[in-house]
């Protein structure tokens, strides 16, 4: 039987002794109506809160007392140690005390139910009644008589017709001749709506209450009643009688009015009477109550037997309990040993041969528990030894996965055991479907089957690295990779695998490139810029000394030095635009409304332009940027500039701004509607002297993506639908201000 906490036990008793509190309240309440309702109330709840205290112990007992029997039963049957040689010490004890204290409550109880029977024999109650009825009678012949004094009257003042107004004074004088014949105490007459209209009473006896007769008693007397009542006085009682006094005949006949005659009674006769029926009354309550208190003395000596008996049963409890504790708590300690509590102590004190028992108990399990400390000691070392390789391989797939460098390893045998999303990247695989395939299933397309003859290089003696360059085309774009593979060895010098490094060059090398062309395009733009001046010069000076030459030699002079002219100044914006595209751009940020940039370069296009669709739009919440304004209308001019060209001036061209708050990114958009670009040149369309014109110089976008590269942002380039290109330009909008009122 599971054990009960302090809590649950303590709010288990609550709830009983509640269920009994209650139960007692509602046996008084029902015991009050049934066995004395017409007894008083106090003497009615001093009975059966005796009674009912009684019953509430007793239950108390007999709960106790049976609550131990079950518990025995229950611990018997769950065969807790002890619990047969405690059932036996307690049923011997419980038998040897139930004997006599059951044979002490039957006398008792018997010597109890005589002595209260003796109490209510006939002999008792007999004079009491007799006595009772002589007062109730006394009573009774007054109120007739009161009631026949109050009918003739009522008969006299009608027959005499006194209640007329004028004979006022002759029915008082009648009242009182009557008052003093038949010796009443008072005597009132009361019209039909209840107002008094004649009153007489006893002198000696002073104004007797007759005017104050119930409101309802006078509206029975008006309806025909005759009523009779007793009433209490502090000088004794008076007798009452009330009866209409009828006027007319026959079906004219009806009250006139009422009168009241009273009888007063002196307080010594009215105080014998009230002793009997006090006497009376109190014998009947007494009668009334004999059943609860032959009850009440039955239960005290039930309950004295029953303390007895619990005596007995607690007192082999406790003995039980002594002997048994201490094995109890030794089978408690073994089964919390083989659960793995080693810091178990058994608490039981003995100073016998248990006692030993349980010290040496006790020792045991401090010898195994400091075994078991030092094991959790090195547990614990080997946990944080374990902990820290495990942060340290996390952090490491943590860094794999952050770079940009793409990493995949192999086993000995060829599989892939790790790659970095930056590899995935790359080759456009998937990490989860990746790891486990082999080498040669990993890298089997053309561009990327090097790979594999890579890290075969590896397995060879004195062979632990190995370099080659990949160039890849993936989602349109070319990429460019450095591999390196690298063996890995076991602790034995065995060969464990490899691991390859894949380093993107691609934005290196296109660095490099526009590195190079920038020092071409500053060495010829010197070369030709200087001789330029003079020729140009001289060419003038020609044309000057020569303008006085007539006919066909002048003009044939004019058109050469005119063509001389034109060709330097064309090789002079040439090497102007080499000198643009070899300087980097030196910013002047300041804060720019793009909606004003824009829409100046609109202007220019709407004007020139007329046959041309030009679409503006701009988001609402567009804040200002920190760009310089003279760079970042070059670009946008360009880019126009190349859209228009490409719809040859007919078509419609689209600018629109947008504000990415997700991104922190203000977006410059231009589309338009011409033949687009090829996919193969796309990405060479930002690379100096790369044009798709016949007649450009390739250097107007490689400008505009220097632009847009120094103020932070970036430029890609998409196809419009139905047709056409779209350039998207991105500028960080970290430093803008506050929105652009539209």
């Amino acid at each position: 039987m599971p054990l009960l906490s302090d809590d649950n036990r303590r709010k288990r008793n609550l709830v009983i002794i509640g269920a009994l509190l209650l139960l007692a309240g509602a046996a008084s309440v029902l015991g009050i109506g049934t066995y004395a309702p017409d007894v008083p109330l106090a003497s009615n709840i001093t009975v059966f809160a005796l009674f009912n205290l009684n019953l509430i112990v007793l239950l108390l007992l007999v709960v106790l007392l049976l609550r131990n029997l079950v518990k025995l039963w229950f611990e018997r049957r769950q065969h807790v140690i002890g619990a047969r040689f405690k059932a036996k010490l307690v049923f011997a004890f419980l038998l040897l005390s139930l004997a006599p204290a059951s044979l002490i409550f039957l006398i008792a109880s018997n010597f109890i139910n005589k002595s209260i029977e003796g109490w209510f024999k006939p002999q008792v109650e007999r004079p009491l009644d007799q006595a009772l009825a002589v007062a109730q009678t006394y009573y009774a012949n007054l109120e007739r008589t009161a009631l026949r004094h109050a009918q003739h009257i009522g008969r006299a003042i009608d027959r005499d017709e006194l209640l007329a107004d004028e004979r006022r004074d002759s029915l008082r004088t009648y009242l009182a001749g009557q008052q003093e014949q038949l010796g009443l105490s008072a005597i009132t007459v009361f019209g039909r709506e209840g107002q008094e209209l004649a009153h007489v009473s006893d002198p000696v006896l002073g104004d007797l209450p007759t005017r104050d007769v119930n409101e309802s008693q006078l509206r029975r007397g008006a309806s025909g009643q005759d009523v009779t009542t007793v009433r209490e006085l502090a000088s004794g009682d008076l007798v009452e009688a009330v009866a209409p006094i009828w006027n007319g005949q026959g079906a004219e006949r009806h009250v006139a009015a009422v009168v009241v005659v009273g009888t007063h009674i002196t307080e010594r006769l009215e105080s014998k009477v009230r002793g009997i029926s006090q006497a009376f009354r109190e014998y009947k309550q007494l009668k009334l109550l004999k059943t609860p208190i032959k009850g009440i003395y039955i239960l005290l000596f039930l309950l004295m037997t029953l303390i007895v008996v619990f005596s007995f049963t607690w007192f082999g409890l406790y003995l039980a309990r002594g002997i048994t504790g201490p094995i109890a708590e030794l089978a408690e300690g073994t089964r919390e040993v083989a659960a793995g509590n080693l810091s178990y102590k058994v608490q039981a004190r003995a100073d016998d041969e248990i006692g030993v028992l349980v010290e040496s108990f006790n020792r045991m399990t401090g010898d195994l528990g400091e075994s078991k400390r030092r094991l959790e000691e090195a547990y614990i070392d080997l946990s944080d030894k374990h902990t820290e390789l495990e942060d340290r391989r996390r952090y490491t797939e943590t860094v794999l996965e952050a770079i940009t460098t793409g990493v995949v390893s192999f086993d000995p045998l060829g599989r892939v055991t790790t790659i970095n999303r930056a590899a995935a990247r790359m080759f456009g695989l998937g990490a989860e479907g990746t790891v486990g395939r082999l080498l040669e299933e990993v890298f089997a397309g053309p561009d990327v089957k090097a790979v594999t003859t890579l890290v075969a290089r590896t397995r060879r003696p004195r062979a632990d690295a190995a370099a080659l360059q990949l160039h890849l085309r993936r989602d349109g774009a070319s990429l460019s990779l450095l591999a390196s593979a690298t063996a890995l060895h076991g602790p034995d010098g065995e060969y464990a695998g490899a691991v390859v490094v894949f380093d993107d060059l691609t934005e290196l090398l296109k660095a490099q490139r526009v590195a190079a062309w920038r020092e071409v395009a500053q060495r010829i733009a010197h070369e030709i810029k200087n001789p330029l001046t003079p020729i140009q010069l001289s060419a003038q000076r020609l044309q000057r000394r020569l303008g006085r030459m007539a006919g066909e030699e002048q003009q044939l002079v004019n058109e050469c030095t005119e063509t001389i002219v034109q060709e330097v100044d064309g090789l002079r914006r040439l090497v102007d635009e080499f000198s643009r595209f070899a300087r980097m751009p030196v910013l002047t940020p300041r804060p720019t409304d793009l909606r004003q940039l824009i829409e100046s370069v609109a202007s220019l296009y709407r004007d020139s332009h007329p046959a041309l669709t030009l679409v503006v739009r701009h988001a609402e919440d567009l804040p200002l940027l920190e760009v310089d304004p003279d760079h970042m209308k070059r670009a946008v001019l360009n880019l126009v500039d190349n859209a228009v060209e490409a719809v040859k001036g007919v078509g419609t061209v689209v600018v629109e701004t947008l504000h990415v708050p997700a991104t922190g990114h203000a977006r410059i958009v231009v589309a338009d509607t011409g033949p687009g670009i090829r996919p193969d040149d796309r990405e060479k369309l930002f690379q100096p002297y790369f044009s798709t014109k016949v007649a450009g110089m390739g250097l107007g976008l490689p400008i505009v993506h220097e632009i847009v590269t120094e103020h932070g942002g970036s430029i890609r380039i998409e196809d419009n639908q139905p047709s056409g290109s779209r350039f998207i330009v991105e500028v960080p909008v970290a430093r803008a201000a506050a929105p652009v009122e539209a």
